[in-house]
């Protein structure tokens, strides 16, 4: 079979402008740029949503809703009002994966604007996403009744998975992987 004859995803493609950022579409509501920072979130936008890798050890874990099955993702959801990013990450990974988080590692953020098309926010109205390591001290069962399973891999595979899930940003997760790697392994991780 010719190369040519094989059906490809629609895999959503950076778009580099003329100012030299790329650009990062999210969906047809949001369209966003990556902003490394590893000390704290700008206080003058909202975080709306938020992405984790939950790790332990060597491994790496992802989770699934039970009635979605559209793949394999980080802890991931929206930030309930009142809730502070680093609340959402604790909450969203013990409802999704049943993980305590004792720790937390800022990778950055998505500074997002909303498009014409998002019908919840007006448009340009600038939010963040953003984009965290979450560090489990234990992994224990999934509470009932969450709507959620999960699954451990190897570091390797794991980083394999983002790279599915999230073309578009899985870079900025693997440097955040390969920082707790190495703080991990130094024995500079809070305790």
């Amino acid at each position: 079979m010719p190369l040519g004859d094989i059906p490809m995803p629609k895999i959503p493609i950076p778009e580099v402008h003329f100012h030299g950022k790329t650009e990062i579409i999210l969906g047809r509501d949001w369209r966003s740029v990556y902003v490394e920072e590893e000390e704290a979130l700008p206080e003058d936008r909202p975080a709306l949503f938020g992405y984790a890798c939950v790790v332990r050890g060597d491994y790496g874990y992802v989770t699934e809703p039970d009635e979605d099955g559209d793949g394999w993702r980080v802890v991931e959801g929206e930030i309930g009002e009142g809730e502070t990013p680093e609340e959402f990450i604790a909450r969203a990974a013990h409802e999704q994966i049943g993980a305590t988080i004792s720790q937390t590692l800022l990778l950055g953020y998505l500074d997002c604007e909303a498009t014409s098309y998002n019908e919840q926010y007006e448009t340009h109205f600038r939010s963040l996403r953003p984009l965290y390591v979450a560090v489990a001290s234990e992994v224990g069962p999934i509470p009932d009744g969450a709507g959620y399973h999960r699954r451990r891999y190897p570091m390797n595979q794991f980083q394999n998975e983002l790279r599915v899930r999230y073309p578009t940003i899985h870079q900025h997760f693997m440097k955040g992987l390969g920082r707790y790697m190495i703080l991990e392994r130094t024995g500079k991780l809070d305790s």
